[in-house]
């Protein structure tokens, strides 16, 4: 069983941002290119990608890779810079264990949401809190999903 807490805020300032369909085979050659355009801009990043999925079609994804960066930079043909992102009144599920295990973590939430008939606004933003590349088990990975306050 994981843990989920309501009532959770996700806010962070300066992403650089990239969306679009691709396979999962590409996408550390496109968080290399990110990382790649933050430095030549004279920025630095300043904490874990966060991903997000908004659906999958046989070997395709379309997902979004936001990088907090530490300052404002120049949207580019490929990458978007964006001021804020900020989520309120979210759910989150605490995912512990192997990155390979988080389908298991939304599978739950979803569940969660269901049984409560909550109204999700948002797709699943995946931020990485803990990293381990010796020990992929100790992995810290919380699912934010903003959830609608309207009472009908």
């Amino acid at each position: 069983m994981i843990e989920i807490l309501s009532g959770q805020m996700l806010e962070i300032d300066h992403l650089f941002s990239y969306r679009g369909k691709i396979k999962s085979a590409e996408l550390e050659e496109i968080g290399k290119k990110m990382e790649e355009k933050v430095n030549l801009a004279g920025a630095k990043r300043i904490g874990m990608p966060i991903t997000v999925t908004y659906g999958v079609e046989n070997d395709t994804m379309e997902i979004e890779i936001l990088l907090p960066i530490n300052r404002k930079i120049s949207s580019t043909d490929e990458f978007c810079y964006k001021e804020k992102i900020k989520i309120v009144n979210a759910l989150v599920a605490k995912h512990k264990g192997s990155p390979m295990k988080l389908q298991n973590t939304c599978n739950e939430l979803n569940q969660y949401i269901a049984e409560n008939k909550l109204v999700p606004i948002t797709a699943g933003y995946n931020v990485t809190k803990k990293t381990n590349p010796i020990d992929i088990e100790d992995t810290e990975i919380d699912v934010y999903v903003g959830i609608s306050p309207n009472i009908l």
